[in-house]
């Protein structure tokens, strides 16, 4: 490589990456590798948008007794924030938004990196809901010291390269304005997510990074670019794996409806491909991070499925607990320590542990 810096091997492996694109432009790449996300406008239609949220609104109606024509219904739920099934429509981005599909596989590195080549991506007629709360208090703008900050990625050990959860995309089904329920991103948590999982080829136990895992206070305490996400009805946000983001107040009267889907990649991200090969944008992102212009990376520990907190049996869920608690111990014993406000917030923590 010569005299080259990290720098100038990443912008001409960025330059062979956006060579490949076929739905994004050169300067939305560009932001999705800086910024971790890119919004892309249109992606899929208003008709698709509208079909979703008429599906919606009918399951919300025969099981919670929320109707579209009566706004007094709208917040009886007691957090506002409602998650719909709707597998029973199904929407493949192959045949009816084909943007969609080519925009996540633009970040990915290609179709051919995508599960099934991303044959059976799909919009089905779940949502998740924010319509607020009655005495909801003030919107607040996104900040470092607030619940509910996580990383996705519920049912897997993490590694640096975990396939499982190769992107993360948020369609939006409505429009969501400012201040309206929007998804808060940290937009620099890239690079502290990435740092520890390189410095841990170990891997982390998923609900070390869920909404109350005991490492997001350490890790979102690392951030200070927070922004809201907005958009109108066919965006589709794209999103870096290594996001944190969490929920936000709707004050108003307008019902955010969107969806959160993880996009599951063929084999893990490679952090140190052959010259005549490309990085994806996801990989591009996490070198930029690290400072690395290339990273061998292997996981110290097998590939894990975990069953989803809430759905453990007694059996599972004692396994898991000890697994967390030796982790927590150990990452005590490293320094990496909960900091004192995430236990107001709700956050398990590791600060005894020692």
């Amino acid at each position: 490589m010569g005299n080259k810096t990290p720098k100038t091997i990443l912008e001409s492996q960025f330059a062979k990456s956006v060579g490949k694109l076929q739905a994004l432009s050169i300067d939305q790449a560009r932001e999705f590798v800086a910024n971790g996300y890119v919004v892309v406008k249109s992606a899929f239609s208003q008709e698709i948008a509208e079909q979703i949220c008429k599906y919606a609104w009918s399951e919300l109606s025969e099981n919670h007794g929320i109707s579209m024509g009566d706004r007094s219904t709208w917040r009886s739920h007691p957090h506002g924030y409602i998650r719909t099934n709707g597998q029973n429509l199904h929407i493949n981005l192959a045949e009816h938004a084909q943007k969609a599909l080519h925009a996540q596989a633009d970040v990915a590195g290609g179709i051919n990196r995508l599960h099934q080549d991303g044959k059976r991506l799909a919009f089905t007629g779940g949502v998740i809901t924010n319509f607020g709360v009655e005495n909801h208090g003030e919107w607040r703008p996104p900040g470092r010291q607030l619940g509910g900050w996580h990383k996705d990625g519920w049912h897997f050990r993490h590694f640096l390269d975990s396939p499982e959860q190769g992107l993360l995309t948020v369609p939006l089904y409505t429009q969501v304005l400012k201040e309206s329920g929007g998804t808060f991103l940290a937009r620099d948590s890239i690079a502290p997510v990435a740092r520890l999982l390189a410095k841990y080829p170990t891997g982390f136990h998923a609900d070390s990074v869920q909404g109350a895992g005991y490492l997001i206070p350490y890790l979102i305490d690392q951030c200070s670019d927070f922004v809201e996400l907005t958009g109108e009805p066919g965006d589709l946000a794209i999103l870096h794996p290594f996001m944190l983001h969490r929920r936000s107040i709707n004050p108003t009267d307008r019902p955010r409806f969107i969806a959160n889907l993880a996009i599951v990649l063929k084999d893990p991200m490679n952090f140190c491909r052959e010259p005549d090969d490309h990085y994806s944008l996801v990989e591009l992102a996490v070198l930029r991070a690290l400072s690395k212009s290339s990273l061998g990376y292997e996981p110290a520990n097998p590939r894990e499925a975990f069953v989803p907190l809430p759905f453990r049996d007694e059996k599972e869920a004692k396994l898991r607990h000890k697994q967390l608690t030796i982790e927590m111990k150990q990452m005590a014993s490293d320094g990496i320590v909960t900091p004192e406000w995430g236990s107001r917030f709700g956050y398990m923590s590791n600060a005894l542990s020692n």
